[in-house]
């Protein structure tokens, strides 16, 4: 999907935290329906892990993913639902629309009779998804529940039309609520604006992206799929001994950009996108590892070590992936467990990364735990209301080992899934038939490690979880807004994507980019910067 789209940012996935970031400094307002003043603070909802089933290996306040070995038998399920009888939920949410038609799909019917309510949604295609937006907010028609985009003046929107859930769910204030407390701590930053909650995550552990190899053609090749490197010209050697032009074999195949670039200025310890040094925010762009990885990233395209076509048509990465083009695939972390479990004969690993000039493994770039567009709930006309909206969201968040857990992410057994040996498993094709774009509203599958059968690679992922995530360099922009990124900082996104990729293919000279950079800094980053550190400040 678009992640420009979702963001309405900066570079897409390559600097998405810019266009997302909120503002931790001041909010204020009473509660449930407010909008709010300034100055009241912050305190988020408390992690409280879900006690009904225990976990193989836990998880942590800090968004280390707990891991399940199996699904239990008997899944539990969970008092208070269904709901009482309640008016009809609405919601706008990005999702696909079923082959079968919601009022004749089984996977629906079973949601909405455990959920207690209609629970109609819209759901629209991602990359269409803003323009139906920005119509619903411009018309006024607001449903319960919407997907939230980076806009101008968002703060000043979500005061005007949306619910303050600050003083509801703020620290015990969650226990209310079992499923939405099994969210992480981190999580909750993502609907953080103006030092307020506006909306519910959807969570995801904050390891941000890895670089994911082929085991069985490094096995082939003779090369341990988690090879040990200690330095950028260990990270060459191997790209070297993974190309085989001659035979259309290649070491990586992906956007040099929002892919390449980002992991070199990763090793290189540059700045996740921005760094505070002496109490001022400066940017990425404006740094010596900026240089330094655009000169070490023409060297390893002009070396051919990337498939030819990774300028031209990008998005083939997961097709030269699955075809064995290519031997390794920069990708999230949540796509670790998703090829492990669909392609188990690959044996998938990862390269840890090395610090460039060699010293140790680099600190990952944490990036949001979880999707970036929040659900954010429209103000209503009573507490009681919006309390009955909230138990919606909870049912949505059901943890893993309920049988809520299975309605909402697997559908209905016998129509979209089976169980096998216990374990439930998705019915050739039937997957796009499970309940769409409700699941962006908290629901617990991404935030677990989950591989039936696969006990090794789900140890495999937890222990990375917990070596990288404590260690891990933050984006100080996170939980801060800047409306300079959203408007004037938005429209940079073309040019400066633009050229750091013709920097990247030669076409350019690195100076190009520097004086760029230097432009870009001078028209809208020294602002960010300045917003960016008031905000913090406020906090």
């Amino acid at each position: 999907m678009s992640r420009r789209l979702v963001l309405g940012g900066f570079l897409g996935a390559a600097f998405s935290s810019l266009a997302l970031a909120s503002c931790s400094g001041g909010g204020g307002g009473s509660g449930g329906n407010g909008g709010g003043s300034q100055g009241t603070g912050w305190t988020p909802p408390a992690y409280i892990p879900f006690d009904g089933v225990t976990p193989d290996l836990p998880g942590s306040d800090i968004g280390v993913a707990p891991a399940f070995f199996n699904y239990p038998h008997s899944p539990i399920a969970r008092e208070d639902f269904p709901l009482p009888q309640t008016d009809g939920v609405t919601a706008l949410l990005q999702g696909g629309v079923p082959p079968t038609a919601p009022d004749q799909n089984e996977a629906y019917r079973l949601f909405r009779e455990q959920s207690g309510n209609l629970m109609e949604a819209v759901t629209i295609n991602a990359d269409e998804y803003r323009s139906r937006f920005q119509v619903v907010i411009a018309g006024g028609d607001i449903p319960d529940f919407m997907q939230m985009l980076t806009v101008p003046q968002l703060p000043q929107l979500l005061e005007a039309e949306f619910s303050d859930l600050t003083d509801i769910l703020g620290g015990d204030g969650v226990a209310a609520y079992p499923g939405l407390a099994n969210i992480p701590t981190p999580s909750w930053t993502i609907p953080k604006i103006n030092g307020r909650l506006w909306g519910i995550p959807q969570p995801r552990p904050p390891a941000g992206r890895i670089l994911s190899t082929r085991g069985d053609i490094f096995e082939e090749k003779g090369l341990d799929p988690y090879p040990d490197l200690n330095s950028g010209e260990d990270f060459i050697e191997l790209l070297a001994t993974l190309t085989d032009r001659g035979n259309d074999q290649f070491a990586l195949g992906t956007d040099p950009v929002s892919w390449l670039l980002n992991g070199l200025l990763e090793m290189m310890e540059a700045p996740n996108t921005w760094a505070v040094e002496g109490g001022t925010f400066t940017h990425m762009f404006n740094s010596p590892q900026m240089v330094e990885a655009l000169n070490e990233g023409k060297k390893i395209i002009d070396a051919g070590y990337l498939h030819p076509n990774s300028f031209s048509d990008p998005g083939q990465h997961n097709t030269w992936w699955r075809a064995g083009t290519t031997c390794m695939l920069w990708q999230s972390f949540a796509g670790w467990g998703t090829f492990a479990r669909s392609e188990p004969s690959w044996n998938i690993g990862y390269v840890r990364l090395p610090k460039w000039a060699g010293g140790g493994k680099a600190p990952l770039w944490k990036l949001q735990a979880g999707y970036p567009a929040f659900v954010a709930i429209k103000k209503q006309t009573s507490d009681a209301r919006l309390e009955e909206l909230l138990r919606i969201a909870d049912f949505i968040a059901s943890p893993f080992g309920t049988e809520q857990f299975l309605t909402v992410n697997y559908g209905a057994e016998g129509f979209t899934y089976e169980r096998q040996d216990g374990e439930p498993e998705f019915l050739p094709d039937q997957r796009p038939n499970t309940v769409q774009g409700w699941q962006y509203c908290g629901a617990n599958a991404n935030a677990v490690l989950y591989a039936p059968g696969q006990d090794g690679m789900v140890r495999r992922q937890h222990a990375y979880l917990e070596e990288v995530i404590p260690a891990g360099t933050e984006n100080p922009t996170l939980g801060l807004y800047s409306e300079t990124a959203v408007t004037a900082g938005a429209s940079w996104e073309q040019r400066t994507g633009d050229m750091l990729r013709e920097v990247l293919r030669g076409a350019q000279p690195v100076s190009a980019w520097e004086t760029m950079a230097s432009d870009w800094k001078a028209d809208v980053g020294d602002k960010m910067a300045a917003e960016y550190g008031e905000a913090a400040a406020a906090g």
